[in-house]
C-alpha cells in the first residue's frame, strides 16, 4: 500500500468514526467530497451508500450501491443492502434478483436465506419460502428474525396455531423484538382471540410508544374491531411520524369509508394513490368507494387490484396457471376464444353471472368455468339448455396445455369493465329461471301445508372471513317468526336441525324445513323453492344472491361490515344488481332493524 493509500484509509476511517459518533451531516459532506476526489474507491462509496440510507436518502443510496456493484461484480455487501431497501419498498421482484446474486457469491449465507424466504412469501410463494426459512433456522437456531419470518409464512399457509408457537419462540429468544409481538397480535386476530391480540399490540406500544408501526398496528386492530374513531386517532398519530406512508393513508380512508364519510375517505385514498398507484390493497379498497358511488368506469379499473392480492390467489387456485393469458383490459375481437373463470364463492359467481347474457351475445366462442352446482341453472337460463358452454371450475384453467387454446382468460369480476360502466347498463329483470317440473313439485308441497303467505328465512353465512359480520342469531328474528298469519320456511344451509327444533319449542313457533332438499348443494331445488315464496327475509349469503337473480321479493339485513360488500353498500335501500332486493340497514340497533322489518311485513300483507 502506498503512502497515499495509507493516508486515504486514515482519512476515510476518521470520517466513518465521526459519523458513528453522531456527527452525521458533517461526515456525510466530507465523504461526499472524498468520493468526488476518489470516485473508484469502493469502500468509500459503499459507506457513502450506507450513510445515505441512515439519512433516509434511499435513492442516492441505491445509486451508490449500484455503482459499487458495477465496479466489483463480487461485492455482495452492496447487493445485500440494496435488496433490503427494495424489500422495504415492496419491490419484491428486484429484491429477489439481488438476494439470489448474494447467495451465488456467498452460498448458503444464512441471513440471505432468511430474507429470501420472506421475499418469496411476499411474492405469494409460501411453499417455497418455508423450505428456506427452515434451513435458515437450522443454521442459526437463535435468529429470532428467522423465526418471525417463519411465522409469517405459516400465516400465509393458514397454519395459525403453528405460527403462534413460532412467534412465541422468537419472543423467547428476544423479548424486546417488536415485530414478533405485532405479528403474534395479528395471528391472534386470525385465531379470533381478541383479548390476546390486543395484549400483543399494547406490549409493542409499551416497548416503543413512539413507533409509527406500532401505532399503525394498534389502529389496524381497532379498525378490524369496527372501532373506527379510535382507529383514526392512532392513524393520525402515526401519520405525524411518517406523513407519506401510503398504508396509513389508505387505512385512514378505510376508517372514514366505514363511517360513511365518503368525502374524507376519497381525500385520503387520493393522497395514498398519488404516492403509490400500484398498491393492490389500496386499489381494491378505493374501488369499493367508487362502486358505492356508482362511478363504475373508474371503479372497475381499480377493482383489478384484487387479482394480485394474496386473499384472491388463496381462493382461486389456478391464478399462476392463467397469468400468461390473463386479460389486461385491451379490446377483444368478437370471434376470439375466451375463457371466463368464476371467482370467490357461489354468491359472487351468481352476481357476476348477471353479465353472462351480455357476454355470450358479444363473444359467441366464450367458455365459462363455474361451480358445478350452478351449471344446470346457467345452461337453462343463459344457453337455452345447449351444452358445451359451462364447465366445472378447473376444467381448462387447471390445465396449462388446454389453456394454450384460448386467446384470453377473464375472471368473472372483471366483466364489469366490459358490461357495467354506468347505472343504465344494469338489467332490471331477473336473469335466472327455474326448472318447471321442480317448481310444480315444490308448489304442491307448499300448498299442502296451508294457504298462508309463505316466507323464507336465512340468518347465517358460512363464508370464513366475513361470516360473523354477515350473520345474526335466530333469536333476533323471534318478533317476526311468532307472527301466526305467516308460514316460515327454512332456507338456511348448514347444521340447523337442532337449532330450529329448540327455537320452535321455546317460542311456540313452527319453522318448516324440507328435509328432502339439500340447502347447500341442490341449487335447482333451492331455486324452485325460492320462486314459490311470497317473500324471503335473509342476511347476505349465497341463497340471497340466488333469490335476487330469480327476481324473488327479498328483504336483506345489511351486513354490519357493509362497506366490504359493494353490491349491498349503496346510496339507498336497493341495489342495481338485483331489482327485487330491498335492503334494511343494520347499523342501527339490531332489535330496531327487526322491528322495522316486522312493521313492513304487516303493512305488505
Amino acid at each position: 500500500m502506498s503512502n497515499s493509500d495509507s493516508y486515504n484509509a486514515i482519512v476515510l476511517n476518521q470520517i466513518l468514526s465521526n459519523f458513528s459518533k453522531g456527527n452525521k451531516i458533517e461526515s456525510f459532506n466530507k465523504l461526499k467530497k472524498f468520493i468526488k476526489k476518489y470516485p473508484k474507491n469502493n469502500i468509500a462509496r459503499y459507506n457513502f451508500g450506507y450513510m445515505c440510507e441512515i439519512l433516509n436518502n434511499k435513492e442516492l443510496a441505491i445509486a451508490n450501491y449500484k455503482k459499487v456493484i458495477s465496479n466489483d461484480q463480487n461485492h455482495w455487501q452492496s447487493r445485500f443492502n440494496l435488496y433490503l431497501i427494495y424489500l422495504n419498498q415492496q419491490q419484491y421482484t428486484l429484491a429477489l434478483k439481488l438476494v439470489n446474486e448474494v447467495l451465488k457469491i456467498k452460498k448458503n449465507y444464512q441471513p440471505a436465506q432468511r430474507d429470501k424466504a420472506l421475499i418469496l412469501n411476499y411474492l405469494n410463494k409460501p411453499d417455497e419460502a418455508i423450505i428456506l426459512a427452515k434451513n435458515s433456522i437450522k443454521q442459526n437456531s437463535e435468529d429470532y428474525v428467522a423465526y418471525n419470518t417463519m411465522g409469517l409464512i405459516l400465516i400465509a399457509l393458514k397454519k395459525y396455531e403453528e405460527a403462534e408457537k413460532i412467534f412465541l419462540q422468537a419472543i423467547k429468544i428476544n423479548s424486546n423484538y417488536i415485530s414478533s409481538y405485532n405479528n403474534l397480535g395479528y395471528c391472534y386476530t386470525l385465531l379470533d382471540n381478541k383479548k390476546k391480540s390486543l395484549e400483543c399490540f399494547l406490549k409493542s406500544q409499551k416497548l416503543n410508544p413512539d413507533s409509527y408501526e406500532v401505532k399503525n398496528n394498534l389502529a389496524n386492530y381497532y379498525l378490524f374491531e369496527e372501532e373506527y374513531k379510535k382507529a383514526l386517532e392512532l392513524y393520525f398519530d402515526a401519520l405525524k411520524f411518517n406523513p407519506n406512508n401510503t398504508k396509513i393513508l389508505y387505512n385512514i380512508a378505510i376508517a372514514y369509508f366505514n363511517l360513511d364519510n365518503d368525502k374524507e375517505a376519497e381525500k385520503y385514498y387520493k393522497q395514498s394513490y398519488a404516492l403509490n398507484p400500484l398498491d393492490e390493497v389500496l386499489l381494491k379498497n378505493y374501488s369499493l368507494l367508487l362502486l358505492k358511488q356508482q362511478r363504475y368506469k373508474n371503479a372497475w379499473l381499480f377493482f383489478e387490484g384484487r387479482l394480485k392480492l394474496q386473499e384472491f390467489s388463496s381462493k382461486n387456485s389456478n391464478v399462476d396457471n392463467v397469468k400468461e393469458k390473463l386479460w389486461k383490459g385491451n379490446s377483444i375481437e368478437k370471434n376470439k376464444k375466451i375463457l371466463v373463470v368464476k371467482e370467490q364463492g357461489v354468491g359472487d359467481e351468481i352476481l357476476y353471472g348477471s353479465m353472462y347474457p351480455d357476454l355470450i351475445r358479444k363473444f359467441p366462442n366464450v367458455l365459462i368455468e363455474s361451480d358445478k352446482r350452478l351449471i344446470s341453472l346457467f345452461d337453462r337460463s343463459f344457453n337455452n339448455n345447449k351444452k358445451n358452454k359451462f364447465f366445472p371450475y378447473s376444467t381448462y384453467s387447471g390445465d396449462k396445455k388446454e389453456l394454450k387454446n384460448f386467446d384470453a382468460v377473464v375472471y368473472a369480476g372483471s366483466l364489469g369493465k366490459l358490461f357495467r360502466n354506468n347505472i343504465d347498463d344494469f338489467s332490471k329483470n331477473n336473469f335466472l329461471s327455474v326448472d318447471s317440473k321442480k317448481y310444480s313439485e315444490i308448489q304442491s308441497m307448499l300448498n299442502k301445508i296451508d294457504n298462508k303467505p309463505k316466507i323464507g328465512i336465512s340468518w347465517r353465512s358460512k363464508r370464513k372471513q366475513y361470516g360473523e359480520a354477515k350473520s345474526i342469531d335466530l333469536d333476533l328474528l323471534k318478533p317476526i317468526l311468532q307472527l301466526k298469519q305467516f308460514t316460515f320456511i327454512n332456507l338456511q344451509y348448514g347444521e340447523t336441525k337442532l337449532e330450529i327444533l329448540e327455537f320452535n319449542k321455546k317460542n311456540n313457533a313452527n319453522i318448516i324445513t324440507f328435509n328432502n332438499i339439500d340447502l347447500f348443494n341442490d341449487f335447482e331445488s333451492i331455486a324452485a323453492l325460492l320462486k314459490n315464496l311470497n317473500l324471503f327475509i335473509t342476511v347476505s349469503n349465497s341463497t340471497t344472491h340466488l333469490a335476487g337473480a330469480l327476481g324473488v321479493p327479498t328483504w336483506l339485513i345489511k351486513p354490519k361490515n357493509h362497506a366490504t360488500f359493494h353490491y349491498w353498500n349503496q346510496p339507498n335501500n336497493n341495489t342495481p344488481w338485483y331489482s327485487s332486493i330491498k335492503i334494511f340497514s343494520s347499523q342501527q340497533n339490531s332489535t330496531n332493524t327487526i322491528a322495522n322489518i316486522k312493521r313492513e311485513l304487516l303493512k305488505k300483507f
